[in-house]
């Protein structure tokens, strides 16, 4: 009997043969930067949330990184760093309100202000960058160490994502403490890994909404918890990192499904068993998540085999249909494709990552004509397609916020 197929091909488009060019790179990402400061409101500091972001009301607009204004500052600002493409804003004035109109939002939602990329830790984060205020640095500390409990044990909401903000303040030597919050809180982790004897692997088991499942990807499972460990090693314990890392390759392992072109994905979760849906290649679910998260762990032929076939089945699913972005788009797959060229050495995946970033440029200006307006989100929108193609030019794996 043939294995049943990796992924859904009518989530993916043929990857459209542009040669790569960049020149017209560069220019495409000035002219997503130009339309993103022409429609920002600059007394609120926000941007229209676009229609493919669902906003709740439509017009509700967002401030935290994922797919507020936030995100689009903090790429902006990245922009202006390395492409010398002048915002002109003072990002650390916007930020106050900001981070006021973000608490509001959690408020509305029902949910805590720790996470980075949905809540007040990636927007304190950026505000110290900006600024190396003290407050801010106290404000983000208090939020990471309250946040290392949520019960989500998840990248996007909990701890593994919170961790992230508090890890580049240990970096930037902001003190001991901050290092000692981020081993804390990988250690905690570490704690809460369970045995699952069906499998005989490590897992996490996450609490979202008072939904109980068992995510494996980046977006809101193991390999987004797996990723502190393998980002921050140089500040833990040698033995803890290598002990972490060979129950991820156990458990990737266990939990990959494989096709006979020498691909290998995985569902999005196994607890409770996945029913009738193919899984996605992308991101926050599928093999290009479990790529990026995982690029950094050791160099030998296990670990190679597994994350180069995960790679091959990335390239093979081609574009994303549904999008450019990252979180679920090209661009995110792409970043994958540049993590195993930074792994490897191989030019291959250059060439491969390349060919996706002039795809997703095209994806942007034609979702633009079709909508009428530009994305205005990081992870969603069209400034995250931007810092990728620019990654592309320079070969570096970088992506953002991450």
């Amino acid at each position: 009997m043939d294995p049943p197929p990796l992924f859904d091909p009518a989530r993916h488009e043929a990857l459209r043969a542009i040669e790569w060019n960049p020149a017209a790179v560069q220019a495409a990402v000035r002219r997503i930067a130009d339309d993103a400061l022409e429609h920002l409101d600059r007394r609120s500091g926000l941007w229209t949330t676009h229609p493919a972001d669902e906003p709740e009301p439509p017009d509700a607009r967002y401030a935290m990184l994922y797919f507020g204004a936030g995100g689009v500052l903090w790429a902006l600002e990245r922009l202006q760093r390395e492409a010398g493409i002048t915002h002109g804003l003072d990002i650390a004035a916007l930020l106050q309100a900001l981070i006021e109109r973000q608490r509001e939002t959690l408020r509305a939602w029902g949910a805590g202000d720790g996470s980075y990329l949905m809540g007040e830790s990636g927007l304190r984060l950026l505000q110290w960058s900006l600024t190396n205020d003290d407050a801010a640095a106290a404000r983000l500390y208090a939020l990471v160490e309250t946040n290392l409990d949520h019960p989500s044990r998840e990248a996007l909401w909990g701890a593994p994502g919170s961790l992230l903000a508090a890890l580049p303040m240990a970096e930037a030597g902001a003190g001991d403490a901050w290092a000692a919050l981020f081993a804390r809180g990988v250690e905690r982790l570490w704690q809460q890994m369970e045995h699952d004897a069906t499998l005989g692997v490590w897992l996490w088991r996450q609490d979202l909404d008072g939904k109980h499942v068992t995510y494996l990807g980046a977006g809101h499972g193991f390999a987004g918890n797996v990723y502190p460990f393998l980002r921050g090693a140089a500040l833990l314990p040698a033995e803890r990192v290598a002990a972490l890392a060979e129950r991820a390759l156990a458990t990737l392992q266990a939990t990959a499904l494989h096709d006979d072109a020498g691909g290998a994905n995985w569902h999005a979760y196994i607890h409770p068993p996945p029913t009738g849906r193919l899984p996605l290649v992308q991101d926050c679910h599928g093999a290009p998540g479990i790529v990026m998260r995982c690029a950094r762990a050791p160099r030998n032929p296990a670990w190679d085999t597994l994350l180069t076939a995960a790679g091959e089945l990335t390239w093979r699913a081609g574009p994303l249909a549904k999008g450019a972005g990252l979180c679920h788009g090209t661009a995110g797959n792409g970043y994958a494709l540049l993590a195993l060229h930074q792994r490897t050495g191989d030019a291959r995946w250059l060439e491969r990552a390349r060919a996706f970033a002039m795809h997703a440029l095209e994806q942007v200006d034609a979702a633009r004509a079709a909508h009428g307006q530009g994305r205005h989100s990081l992870w969603t929108g069209d400034v995250g397609v931007a810092l990728y193609a620019l990654d592309c030019i320079g070969g570096r794996f970088a992506f953002p916020t991450l």
